[in-house]
């Protein structure tokens, strides 16, 4: 009788542990962001050229209510030098930001980007925005 139930058991639990075996690995998998969201490299690069112009623009003695009436500014070049619209960089900080973990992989991906900035490591100096 035990041995009845046991098999009995194990005939409905077989196809359940299936199913969750294989919702577990269609979860798990490393799905990539959709068309029309930047890549993770290209959020790296755009985060850094303005992260660096607003260092540069708080280094500068300019009243704060100048500097805010700058910064759009700022930040429509490098959206231009980066080839992307400032609408496409919000909707990809959007998607970012409701998937942690690239997120969290993006912001490691630009301290050390950045750190190795301020270390003077060699750099595309190129690409970095010049106030004009």
């Amino acid at each position: 009788m035990l041995v009845h139930q046991a098999n009995f058991c194990f005939k409905w639990m077989h196809p359940r542990l299936w199913l969750i075996v294989v919702a577990l690995l269609c979860s798990c998998k490393d799905e990539k962001p959709p068309k029309g969201i930047l890549t993770e490299p290209q959020m790296v690069e755009v985060l850094k050229h303005l992260y660096l112009s607003e260092e540069r623009l708080g280094k500068i003695s300019v009243p704060y209510d100048s500097m805010t009436k700058l910064l759009p500014y700022v930040k429509g070049r490098i959206y231009e030098e980066a080839g992307v619209s400032d609408s496409l960089f919000r909707a990809s900080m959007q998607y970012y930001m409701a998937h942690p973990k690239r997120l969290e992989y993006i912001y490691t991906a630009l301290v050390d980007s950045l750190s190795l900035e301020e270390q003077g490591k060699p750099h595309d100096a190129s690409k970095n925005v010049q106030i004009e």
